[in-house]
């Protein structure tokens, strides 16, 4: 419909809806963040045993225990710098929301579509960052690839395996008690090797639907006097929905709804994938030291003469190019998640 400037309007007030960014899985255990001024980062790790002091004859003395080694993985955190382009379109139109007749000046659009662009740019590389740390906790291994699919770097492999596929007899779909067991069986392969107790279990949907359903475990949540298990759904802030505590264990039970936009897979049908996937169970402890590392970033001047390395969690860069004339507004960072101790959790696909 046409807009007659002859009527008197009035502009409503902009709805806009955007997809909030969750990272509960980096908030919650990657919590500690270092930066370096380096490209590659070196990570040693060492790993302890449940070695007892001999005993010895008095007349003889002690023994000598020999010291535990270590191991040291180089890795190179991937380059992740998204930008966008402000062009002379973009700064003469009406922005949403802009009165039609006492509009904002062509500075006063770009100064705003600036601080919109670097919010985008930085909750696209925040959604990247959580992404890795997902794929890093439940697969063991980050793959580095392009917008296209293609592999630019060598995989990061952290060598994981405390995980395990139940067997058709045991999916949680189809089989009937048993999940409980399981849960205590799991845990306590994280204490004999990771040395840790597991806190907080992470159920897909699927998974938490199957266990939810299942007969033993509703005859545990019902016996409330005995304080066994509590299922009490509260949907958290970050993303998460707490389920309920099982006590005797001590662990947290949480669901995670958050999703990722897959557009590399099949480029013609992207697809929104959940980031904890539906069908595994994950076992993990906050107690474990988990980093999120970033490395170095390169960077040149306006005058583009000079390259400089910067260290930092997100570097912000501009430039402007002619014919056509336009400024590009780049925000690049380096990120990689690192779990330290590799054996401090555990994923298991039941259904």
């Amino acid at each position: 419909m046409a807009i007659s400037i002859y009527d008197p309007r009035t502009m409503g007030k902009l709805i806009e809806r955007m997809p909030k960014v969750h990272t509960f899985i980096k908030d919650t255990f990657f919590r500690n963040v270092e930066t370096f001024y380096t490209q590659k980062v070196d990570v040693d790790f060492k790993k302890g045993n449940r070695k007892l002091a001999p005993f010895v004859h008095r007349k003889i003395g002690g023994t000598t225990i020999e010291n535990d080694g270590f191991q040291t993985n180089t890795y190179e955190p991937p380059l992740v710098a998204p930008n966008t382009i402000t062009t002379i379109d973009d700064i003469l139109k009406r922005t949403p929301g802009e009165s039609l007749y006492n509009g904002k000046s062509p500075d006063q659009r770009a100064v705003e579509k600036m601080q919109r662009d670097f919010t985008k740019l930085d909750e696209t590389i925040t959604r990247r960052e959580e992404w890795m740390c997902c794929q890093a906790l439940f697969t063991g291994k980050i793959p580095i690839f392009d917008e296209n699919g293609k592999k630019i770097q060598e995989e990061i492999d952290f060598q994981f395996t405390n995980k395990e596929t139940l067997k058709t007899a045991e999916n949680w779909k189809t089989a009937k008690g048993g999940k409980i067991e399981q849960l205590k069986e799991w845990r306590e392969q994280v204490q004999k090797t990771g040395f840790v107790n597991c806190n907080i279990c992470l159920m897909g949907k699927k998974a938490a639907a199957a266990f939810l359903q299942d007969e033993e475990v509703q005859k545990i949540l019902d016996v409330r006097r005995f304080d066994v298990a509590v299922i009490a759904p509260k949907e958290l802030p970050n993303g998460a929905t707490y389920v309920g505590t099982l006590h005797e264990m001590g662990m947290d039970i949480y669901t995670y709804n958050e999703w990722y936009l897959d557009d590399w897979t099949n480029k013609d049908k992207p697809e929104e994938k959940p980031l904890l996937p539906e069908n595994i169970v994950a076992l993990l402890s906050t107690e474990a030291e988990y980093s999120m590392y970033y490395g170095a970033i390169g960077i040149v001047d306006e005058a583009g003469k000079t390259i400089s390395v910067v260290e930092g969690v997100r570097i912000p860069e501009q430039w402007v190019e002619r014919r056509p004339s336009r400024r590009f507004l780049q925000l690049s960072s380096a990120p990689l998640c690192v779990p330290h101790e590799v054996d401090s959790w555990f994923v298991a696909t039941v259904c």
